[in-house]
């Protein structure tokens, strides 16, 4: 589903007043199938700013109609419930000038105004380009036609079990090319991810084995193993990567799918950040670089706390009980709209940054204000950590990049280990800051040499 790159302002909020929703646990599969409803009303009343933007579903209203997920459980019960698109179709024809419109609260230092109009080519640039790569509703529901077909092979050799789309693919942040990241559940108690759940993915294999639709499989005993499918036929362009009862994943899907929607712009941001990593050579854990996970992760705490005037709080501090690290991953529920801000909260919601703005204070801010050395980040407080608190709460992962899960606390960064690549990071932040101060030009930025440092390097972890 392509992106809504709308208004600049506080009209991203999507969640908090009327919002766009998924489904709970349930969808096609056993006892939970059934299909979402609409309410009949216009569900796509006009922002503060007066614009309406154009009809069409978002990823999470595509998994009310299709099913958040397989699940073969007698718990796997729904309620109808209203959803609104705020996001539209790339078919769509769009007035970027309305969508960077200028502000008047400067990132950093004041901005002159002969870089006014080049600002502006940037977020267009940057709205454009999340477009062309946003996954599209088609790509959405062939996955969940891919997961439902292997739910019906897979459920009866557990009598209940749940089959969650979990990762990029669901959380807002998926492109055309994401492979499709699935949990199976067959528990509701810790798996040994050493033993148990490799065993469990070997029983998998050979149940699949039999499936003509089936092309390839590989089973890889990462820290969290998984087993990856490849498919042939109408599917040979989906990859999907299997773990067994890793319930984190389904908790921070759950989490991220609302920060993509709280805030329109955080969505293009992440589009680009990734992008950028991908073609520096910095977005591979088996390198000694960034996850994507880590990536979102640092987008987000940069839009809570690296500019004066926050675009996102801390979900987890605003609504506890929604985001509790102990809820029932069978409950979650991303079609219910978020409560309203509460009156003691100190988010305002009112920053109305360009998204060109925002991208080179990204790139300023772990270039030339975040210390490393000295913070870790934490999207679950909304704020850095000193590390000295890392170490008290006992955390063995902690090395150059501090991200903290927002639910385990383990470290997300915790494959960069290594000295030279992790000054070779810090020199690429560096560059980009550079680049995008100089030419407000996302292609020159996209255009950067990766780095070589940790090819040469062996055992990386």
């Amino acid at each position: 589903m392509s992106g809504y790159c709308g208004r600049r302002g506080a009209s991203g909020n999507n969640f908090s007043n009327n919002s766009a929703g998924g489904g709970r646990v349930g969808g096609r599969g056993g006892r939970g199938s059934r299909f979402w409803k609409r309410t009949p009303h216009d569900r796509n009343p006009p922002n503060n700013h007066g614009f309406r933007p154009p009809t069409a579903m978002t990823p999470l209203q595509i998994i009310c109609e299709s099913g958040y997920h397989s699940e073969n459980s007698p718990q796997s019960t729904v309620d109808t419930v209203e959803v609104e698109s705020r996001i539209s179709d790339s078919t769509y024809n769009r007035d970027y000038s309305a969508a960077v419109a200028n502000g008047n609260a400067p990132l950093q230092a004041p901005i002159d105004n002969s870089d006014i109009c080049r600002l502006d080519r940037l977020s267009d640039s940057i709205c454009e380009y999340y477009e062309q790569v946003a996954q599209t509703e088609k790509t959405l529901l062939k996955k969940l036609r891919l997961r439902d077909l292997l739910f019906y092979t897979l459920s009866p050799l557990f009598p209940v079990c749940g089959l969650y789309v979990v990762g990029s693919s669901l959380n807002g942040f998926g492109n055309e090319h994401s492979d499709m990241d699935l949990c199976l559940v067959i528990s509701n108690r810790d798996l040994d991810q050493k033993t148990d759940a490799v065993n469990l993915l070997r029983i998998v294999e050979q149940a699949l084995s039999h499936l003509p639709l089936v092309a390839e499989q590989k089973l890889i005993t990462a820290k969290v193993p998984i087993l990856r499918i490849k498919f042939r036929g109408a599917f040979e362009n989906v990859t999907v990567d299997l773990n067994a009862n890793n319930s984190v994943a389904i908790k921070n899907t759950h989490l991220l799918c609302y920060y993509a929607f709280f805030d329109w712009r955080l969505r293009p941001l992440v589009a680009i950040v990734k992008e950028w990593a991908k073609r520096c050579d910095i977005n591979d854990a088996s390198r000694s670089s960034f996850t994507s996970y880590s990536l979102v992760l640092m987008v987000i705490h940069y839009l809570q706390c690296g500019i004066d005037t926050p675009v996102l709080p801390s979900l987890q501090s605003m609504f506890p009980r929604r985001f509790s690290s102990k809820n029932d991953i069978r409950m979650l529920n991303v079609s219910l709209p978020l409560e309203r801000v509460p009156e003691n909260s100190n988010f305002r919601g009112n920053n109305d940054t360009t998204l060109g703005e925002l991208l080179i204070g990204f790139f300023h801010y772990y270039a030339k204000t975040y210390e490393f050395e000295k913070s870790a980040i934490s999207v679950r407080l909304g704020r850095r950590v000193d590390r000295t608190t890392v170490a008290r709460i006992g955390c063995q992962q902690w090395s150059h990049v501090f991200i903290e899960e927002p639910f385990t606390l383990q470290n997300t960064a915790h494959s960069i280990y290594e000295e030279r690549v992790f000054t070779a990071i810090k020199n690429k932040f560096d560059e980009a800051h550079r680049i995008l101060t100089d030419t407000y030009d996302i292609n020159k930025l996209l255009s950067m040499k990766p780095h070589n440092v940790s090819t040469s390097m062996p055992g990386l972890r």
